[in-house]
């Protein structure tokens, strides 16, 4: 975290009604697992502190990038989905590489609320039909396979919302898009005699069935909560931080 950290944001990355109010991916994951948590954020300017980095996994995901735009010169399909049987492949669009990033993301701008909306996406594929596929990378290294979302923990509920903000951004945006998509597992061999001077992993695609329907519902809700002149209370029930807060509190 280091010593230049400071839990509390400047006015400008705080909600402000009077501008265009900047709301990430992951900030509607954050109120969908807590509204006081989110309200902390955007509204008060307090943010927890960052997670540590992954580094094996920020490597993966490079060189992932590297192999779907070698797929995505030739028009071919990437080989986890010719294993997989999946005529899809990598989409071209001149927006590719601004999508990818997780400063700018794919942007929607919701005039009704005066948001801008926008998520960084791994990468994004196209069926036959012309549909857009949405694609997340994920490593990790477990002993068992991972084929489905019951091997991911909580069934991967997070990681589903996930895959559908990013397919609603690019609705919103006029693309038709494909009510599947996939998670590509990249699972470190923790079982080999020894590590040698390389890792190998064991590569698996996870589908999911996406449902959009819930995203601009809860965008309205969120709006309504950044118009409280009270932060809501402790969610002690159901969000950790919560409870440890009002524990604390309590001590």
């Amino acid at each position: 975290m280091g010593y230049g950290y400071n839990p509390i944001v400047g006015k400008n990355w705080r909600y402000n009604p009077e501008k265009t109010f900047k709301i990430s991916r992951s900030k509607i994951e954050l109120y969908f697992n807590c509204p006081t948590c989110f309200y902390k954020d955007a509204k008060l300017g307090l943010r927890k502190p960052p997670m540590p980095g992954w580094a094996i996994n920020s490597a993966v995901d490079a060189l992932l990038k590297k192999e779907m735009d070698i797929c995505r010169a030739k028009d071919r399909p990437h080989g986890i989905f010719i294993e997989n049987g999946l005529d899809i492949k990598p989409f071209k669009h001149d927006d590719i590489e601004k999508w990818q990033n997780a400063f700018t993301g794919i942007q929607y701008k919701d005039t009704e609320h005066n948001f801008l909306l926008y998520g960084g996406v791994d990468d994004i594929m196209v069926d036959k039909d012309g549909k857009l596929v949405v694609i997340d990378f994920k490593a990790t290294a477990k002993a068992a396979d991972i084929l489905s979302s019951a091997n991911v923990y909580n069934n991967g509920e997070s990681y589903k919302r996930q895959l559908e903000i990013y397919s609603w951004l690019l609705q919103k945006n006029g693309f038709e898009v494909s009510t599947k998509g996939y998670l590509m597992y990249y699972n470190g061999e923790a079982s080999r005699p020894h590590l040698g001077k390389q890792m190998h992993f064991r590569r698996t695609l996870v589908p999911f069935e996406l449902n959009t329907s819930w995203i601009s519902p809860m965008i309205s809700e969120m709006y309504a909560c950044l118009q409280r002149d009270k932060m809501p209370k402790y969610n002690d029930s159901n969000c950790e931080d919560c409870l440890y807060l009002k524990t604390i509190a309590t001590i």
